[in-house]
């Protein structure tokens, strides 16, 4: 390139001039350099603010990531304490994760229930001493592992969540343990249970993180797009590309809440969501309406004989034909892997009904094919729980309405039953808190047959005695349930003192006192059952106040301690033990007398031996020998050896 050259200017004679620029050493070569690097600098510039504006975005689109896989944490997280507020806690009391009581299978199931056809893979509710009490993983249930930093942190009242490389599968090693999807996300939740004070347990979940990551993936693409783009137009539009990379942050959690709430396959409504709904309708003052959940039937058989994808179409058409009969207004969903809830809160009480009818209707038009079979029915049957006649909390209903869900399919399917008197009755007895005392006594007895048969024993000749004294239905109530729990405490003597066939030591005796103790703290865990507890504790007081544990005396000791006195006193002596062999009615009814008024109630006692004496004139009349009047006696009481209310 030439360059063009200016004459330089003359200076007068004898007066020095100093040199032009241009006449420099190495001018020419610098002056060449400049007129070739002046557009290379302009695009070395203009890269270098790209460069920096790319880095931004780059940096954005890491920013705008990690904040979206903590908004997505943080919901996973309030979603797992919303299911342990509204499932666990409820039902889990202070002894419920204790060792040595007995698990709830149905628990158990709930567990596997809320892990199939999400992104959760794993769930386990943790006991203070590191056990898995619960899990939806089989081969978990029971183990012990060592409490870890996080799992310490949550007994401690906090929740806590670990994520990608923070978290680890502590089961990894186990035999038979699902292997977890990576990455995956790691909650823990305390659980509080029915009582004030520290966790009982910690309910623990392993989600699957494929699904986040892949959003957060997709996000930050098109942020860098996005800036990328905005790079190449001016600088001066960055902050265009700042609000369009907040508004995809916006629609990217609407899709994050959208996928949380909704069921993948059928598009409805999820598990957690109609928690979450069915909680906060019943939260309401005087809620009234019907919850129903309805069963695909025949959903395994199709499942085995034409595989997951029918089984998928008939799950889509049935919530095609659900959404279209619904009502406004109404609650509905996929709240299982083949369940469907339906909800109605309006003042028509007949409207839940009206819609299962149309359902029924509906779904008889609706057939299914599939290469080389016939054209298959498809039909649900429902259980239908009322509020409030049914129960008052998302729990209570949920129960009723399965169990009669559980009666129309046992009727053969394609029946909506409506939870009656019945229902609710074989409902308790499978469910309620019995049901776990139910389970103590089997261990005690297994421990030692004569504790088991002893207690049943008691409780007849105690609710003998009650009808002799005429006390009401509610007073026999109470004293059946203390005559079969009071010697449950003896699930902690051990075995050696409980089943020595020989008197025991002072120490031995000091031992077994303990059992009214431990009987009491068993009890005292149901609020309900203050009556039963004080019979438990105080059955071995006596009336001149030497008894144990408290040494109450006469009228101070509860009147059903004293009921249950007379009739363990008398047990006792007519029952064969391991070191003597048992009296007979005559000598016990002799003892029973003579110990009115220093170790029994004189005014109970009496009333027993009279009562037995007049019994014994009518077993004799009968034909009848001394087992006769046991049981007669027993069957006169309405003795049961069932825990109920």
């Amino acid at each position: 390139m030439a360059i063009r050259e200016e004459a330089g200017t003359v200076a007068p004679v004898g007066e020095s001039t100093p040199p032009d620029a241009a006449d420099l050493p190495y001018a020419h070569r610098l002056r060449a350099a400049a007129s070739v690097w002046r557009p290379s600098l302009r695009v070395w510039v203009t890269l270098g603010g790209v460069a920096i504006v790319v880095a931004t975005a780059i940096m954005t689109a890491n920013l705008f990531a990690d904040r979206l896989r903590e908004l997505a944490v943080i919901a996973a997280l309030e979603h797992a304490e919303s299911v342990v507020r509204a499932n666990l806690d409820p039902v889990v009391d202070a002894h419920a994760l204790d060792m040595g009581v007995a698990s709830d299978p149905e628990l158990d199931e709930q567990l596997v229930r809320l892990v199939q056809g999400g992104d959760m893979s794993r769930i386990i509710v943790w006991s203070s001493d590191g056990r898995a009490v619960y899990s939806s993983d089989p081969a978990l249930r029971g183990l012990r592992f060592s409490i870890g930093d996080h799992l310490a942190e949550a007994f401690a009242g906090n929740s806590v969540s670990e994520y990608g490389a923070e978290a680890e599968d502590e089961a990894g090693a186990v035999e038979g343990a699902a292997v977890l999807p990576i990455p995956f996300l790691e909650l823990y939740v305390p659980i509080r249970g029915t009582v004030d004070g520290p966790p009982i347990g910690v309910y623990e979940v392993y989600q699957d993180a494929r699904p986040i990551e892949a959003v957060v993936l997709q996000t930050r693409g098109d942020v860098l797009v996005l800036a990328l783009a905005a790079a190449g137009v001016l600088f001066a539009i960055l902050w265009l590309a700042f609000a369009g990379a907040s508004r995809l942050l916006a629609r990217q959690n609407r899709l994050l809440r959208e996928r949380s709430v909704r069921d993948a396959l059928t598009g409805l409504a999820n598990h957690g969501f109609l928690l979450e709904e069915l909680n906060r309708y019943l939260a309401r003052s005087n809620p009234s309406g019907a919850v129903a959940l309805l069963d695909v039937d025949n959903f395994r058989l199709l499942n085995a004989g034409h595989g997951h994808r029918a089984g998928d179409e008939a799950l889509r058409r049935v919530a095609a034909v659900l959404t279209a009969v619904a009502q406004p207004g109404q609650l509905y969903g996929r709240f299982g892997p083949d369940e469907f809830l339906l909800a109605c809160f309006s003042d028509d009480q007949d409207s839940l009904m009206r819609t299962l009818a149309a359902l029924t209707a509906a779904l008889a038009e609706v057939d299914l094919h599939f290469a080389g079979s016939e054209r298959l029915p498809l039909s649900v049957s429902a259980g239908v729980a009322r509020v409030p006649r049914d129960g008052h909390r998302a729990l209570e209903l949920l129960s009723v309405a399965e169990a009669a869900l559980r009666e129309a399919k046992t009727s053969g399917g394609q029946v909506t039953k409506v939870a009656d008197q019945a229902t609710i009755g074989s409902l308790a007895a499978q469910n309620t808190v019995f049901g776990v005392f139910e389970g103590l006594l089997v261990t005690v007895d297994t421990k030692d047959h004569y504790t088991r048969a002893h207690s049943e024993d008691v409780t007849g000749y105690a609710l003998f005695l009650a009808d002799e004294l005429a006390l009401s239905d509610e007073e026999r109530r109470l004293l059946r349930l203390a005559g079969l729990l009071h010697d449950i405490g003896k699930i902690g003597i051990p075995d050696g003192i409980l089943r020595k066939p020989a008197p025991l030591t002072g120490e031995e005796y000091d031992i077994v006192k303990q059992h009214v103790a431990l009987g009491d703290a068993i009890v005292g865990a149901v609020p309900q059952l203050a009556e039963v507890r004080a019979g438990v504790r105080h059955h071995h007081e006596r009336w001149d106040g030497t008894g144990y544990l408290d040494g109450l005396q006469g009228h101070e000791i509860p009147r059903l301690a004293r009921i249950l006195a007379v009739a363990d006193a008398y047990s006792a002596m007519t029952t064969t033990r391991p070191y003597r062999k048992a009296l007979s009615p005559d000598e016990a009814l002799a003892r029973v007398a003579q110990a009115a008024g220093s170790q029994l109630d004189p005014e109970l006692a009496m009333a027993f031996v009279t009562a037995m004496r007049r019994r014994q004139v009518e077993v004799a009349r009968a034909g009848l020998g001394a087992a006769g009047l046991t049981a007669h006696t027993h069957s006169q009481a309405g003795q049961s050896g069932t825990l109920h209310w």
